[in-house]
Order: structure tokens, then sequence, then C-alpha cells
């Protein structure tokens, strides 16, 4: 049927998730649509439709990110039916080692109709989003804290992400798992700065002390839980305690170095820092500025362009950027990013969208 009453298809989408300890999200944004302000008054992408989604589970078996994009992909179908994928990138945490293999993603976002599949690490989206496409170093501080530097060709180096039990100096995680040492040492009586406001913050937060290994030893999502301490331990600093005013304290310096053992020969310096740690503010950023402007004084540090699900759907619409010469964000790279293409036009979501165990569709995969 053609013609003023033949209906109009669906505009094309470009979908970014970006996967972490603390939640997900999902935005779909029309294809053709520029960036502009969103409704709260933010930098975002107009007509943009947002998602939020659970933690990622991390078990024996590694990452259940998989499950939590075919969630949110889910969530979409249902939400807006006849959506039209022209192009969808994931960024998710543990990649990859807890992520080996990322042809699950892949299969989810292709059995959901996207032609061109990008699954990144969610410090290549921060650094994409944070510097907005230059070279330099960033710092992704959540419930993680990892610093990838590059100039997005051929010198990769990454400092820390290597989970709350070997690093991520300075994250929610680590700052939360202080918090609670603290709280602990203060239980037991043991010498050196106590703080009963830790203390009556976790009591109050997870029950009695003899509680605590059980309630957080078994749980797949231990790191999240630990940061969930975190905004107690601001509040404590906020408040004058000095356990928690040392805690923020290291953890900005922490960071700082973690920049600064990044930023290697052949990178700019310039560096941004992004993720809800810095929230807390000034009793982080200080330390941090101050300990990096001592360890690297020719570095500039920004402030973030955008989040890591700004740097997702950066990469999602490079996907489909043909314009000569722009079509390569990112140079290849096996540990930050992987891209797989099928040929023909954007597909229409289906009813419903499930990892896929079986191989990877029929197309081209890339470590791009």
């Amino acid at each position: 049927m053609t013609g003023p009453d033949a209906p109009t298809a669906a505009p094309e989408h470009v979908v970014a998730v970006d996967v972490g300890g603390s939640g997900a999200r999902l935005v779909a944004v029309p294809r053709h649509r520029p960036p502009a302000a969103d409704p709260d008054g933010a930098p975002g992408p107009a007509g943009a439709m947002t998602l939020s989604g659970r933690p990622v589970r991390i078990t024996t078996a590694g990452s259940d990110a998989a499950d939590v994009v075919a969630e949110l992909v889910d969530t979409l179908t249902r939400q807006r039916p006849g959506l039209r994928l022209a192009a969808a990138a994931v960024s998710v945490t543990g990649l990859p080692s807890l992520v080996p293999e990322p042809g699950a993603l892949h299969d989810v976002l292709h059995d959901a109709g996207a032609g061109a599949t990008a699954v990144a690490a969610d410090a290549l989206a921060a650094h994409l989003g944070a510097l907005g496409g230059r070279p330099g170093a960033v710092a992704a501080v959540g419930t993680g804290a990892i610093v990838l530097a590059t100039d997005l060709r051929r010198r990769w180096h990454r400092a820390d992400g290597w989970g709350h039990l070997l690093g991520d100096l300075g994250s929610g995680s680590w700052i939360g798992a202080h918090g609670l040492r603290a709280a602990i040492a203060t239980h037991d009586g043991r010498p050196g700065p106590a703080s009963p406001t830790l203390l009556a913050a976790a009591l109050e937060r997870f029950g009695p002390v003899d509680g605590w290994p059980a309630a957080l030893y078994g749980r797949p999502d231990r790191a999240h839980v630990l940061a969930s301490f975190t905004p107690a331990v601001a509040d404590a600093a906020r408040a004058g305690d000095l356990v928690a005013t040392r805690l923020l304290h290291d953890a900005g310096t922490h960071l700082a170095e973690s920049i600064a053992a990044a930023l290697r020969p052949g990178i700019p310096p310039l560096a941004a820092v992004t993720g809800g740690v810095l929230q807390i503010g000034a009793p982080v950023t200080t330390p941090l500025e101050a300990r990096l402007s001592a360890l690297r004084p020719d570095v500039r540090l920004v402030p973030a362009d955008g989040s890591p699900l700004d740097g997702a759907l950066r990469l999602a619409r490079s996907l489909l950027d043909e314009r000569p010469g722009d079509g390569a964000l990112v140079e290849p790279h096996d540990t930050w990013l992987t891209v797989r293409r099928t040929a023909g036009p954007a597909g229409t979501i289906p009813a419903s969208t499930a990892p896929s165990t079986a191989g990877a569709p029929a197309g081209k995969e890339t470590r791009a």
C-alpha cells in the first residue's frame, strides 16, 4: 500500500546498554535524531527512551551480563513493539576477565534485530563518554575502579580494575569495605582511631556484627553490597568523622596514583574521572587533584563530557557512520571491543529476546 494512507514504518533506532555492578541502563534513540537536552535539562539525546535494570551477578560460572541485556531488551520489546534497530552497543563490566566470550551479548543484540553490534569493556565506554573520543586517560569509579589510558589506536594501558578482592582501589566497594573494617575495629576495641558513627551506621544497615560474614561472603553481588555502604561513609565524613574523612582522602589518592600509572609515554597528558563515587565531591576530588598534580604536573584534569552510557551510544552511532575516514572511532584491540556486522536492513525487535547458547549468527565479527 502506498500513498498518504499507507502505514508509516517505525523509525530506526540506535540502542546503547551499560551493564555494571550497581545496575544497568538502556537508551534507545532515533537513528537520525541529533543530541539535545533531555527532559531534565541535562545533556542527552532528544526523544530517547531509557530503561533501568538490575546489577550484573558474578558467580563461579562468570558474569550473567547477557541475561541482564536480554531482560532490558525484553522490556523494550513490550513497551515499544515494532521498534526497528539499526545498531546496538553494550558496555559491560568484567570484560574480558569475567566475560571471556562476548558472543552471547552479540547474540542478544542480533536477535533483537540489530545488524551492527558492539560489545565494549566498561572502561572503554567510560573513556568514550568522558573524553568524547579524545585520547587520554579516564578513571571509571563506581562499584569498581579502573583507569584506561589510550590513544584509541595503538597504545592501550590499564591500571587497576582487578575487582574488589584484588584491587579497585578508591572505588565504591573499596570505600564501603574499608568503612565496614573500621566499624568492626571499633566494635572489637582495637587500638587506633575509632568510629562510633560508622559502627552505628553499619549496625543499622547490616544488623549485628556476628551476622556480617554470612550476609556478605556468599553473595554473588558482594561488591555491590559493599559499595552500598559508601553513602554512609560519605555522610560520616561530612559530619566530621575523622576515620571516614581519612578513608575518602585515601580513595582520592589511590585514584590519582592509578591515573598517573596508566598515563605512559605516547598518551596525551589529558585525564577525566567519571562514576558515582565522584558524587561525594571534595572529600574525594580534592586529594585526587592534589596527588595527581604532585605526581604528574603536566596532566590536565578536565570534567567528564558524559557517562559510560553516552560512550556506548557514541560507539553504537559510529557503527552506522558511513562518512569516509570516520568509521574507525576505535582501532581494533582484542581486550576492549568486539564488533559484529550482518547484512540486511534494520530489523524489528521480535516478541521476546533471550541469550543464545548456539554459535554466532552468520555475519562478520571482528575485534575492533
